[in-house]
């Protein structure tokens, strides 16, 4: 279920502007590294907290955009959001994506090397914009019960992790058996 929003998402006009501005930071970057970049897809499907994603699946590479919260702060996330997302491209194709750290050095120096502040996430008040809802497992501590995500909840199932209450720090653990 998606909260009630007030922002509608970016229109075609500012969807085609924004692709420009991540076909132009491509350029950019060529003429920077001297070597070509191949042109990306760029999808406009992105939700929750995020304005932006470089994603690699397998051999496909793509940016998603969310549509909502390029629509509430436009020109910061087109002068921002857009270098970020073409830097982690950048690194990608420069070293490799599996072999740096998302925000690391080398993401660092592209950023600024394009003229850009190595910011790793925006600051943004989210209200109006949907937001994914996932389903919560209530778990308990010594002190209180707290809602674990969907998310936290199969890797507690799945001993990859475990979670401390931060008042008490007792081990939190199932309140019921909710699958």
């Amino acid at each position: 279920m998606k909260d009630q929003t007030d922002i509608s998402p970016v229109t075609t006009s500012q969807r085609t502007q924004i692709i420009r501005a991540t076909n132009d930071a491509i350029a950019k970057a060529e003429k920077i590294f001297h070597q070509s970049f191949a042109t990306l897809p760029i999808h406009f499907d992105l939700q929750g907290k995020s304005a932006g994603m470089y994603q690699v699946k397998g051999t496909n590479k793509r940016i998603r955009y969310n549509p909502w919260i390029f629509a509430k702060y436009y020109e910061e996330s087109l002068l921002n959001t857009v270098v970020h997302e073409v830097a982690h491209y950048l690194v990608d194709c420069l070293w490799g994506i599996n072999k740096v750290k998302p925000h690391g050095r080398e993401w660092k120096n592209t950023m600024r090397l394009m003229g850009a502040e190595p910011v790793v996430r925006g600051d943004y008040d989210l209200t109006g914009i949907p937001r994914r809802q996932y389903r919560s497992f209530k778990y308990l501590c010594d002190c209180r019960s707290h809602e674990l995500t969907i998310i936290r909840h199969r890797k507690v199932k799945a001993q990859r992790a475990r979670y401390l209450c931060k008042i008490c720090h007792g081990e939190l653990t199932q309140a019921s058996l909710d699958v």
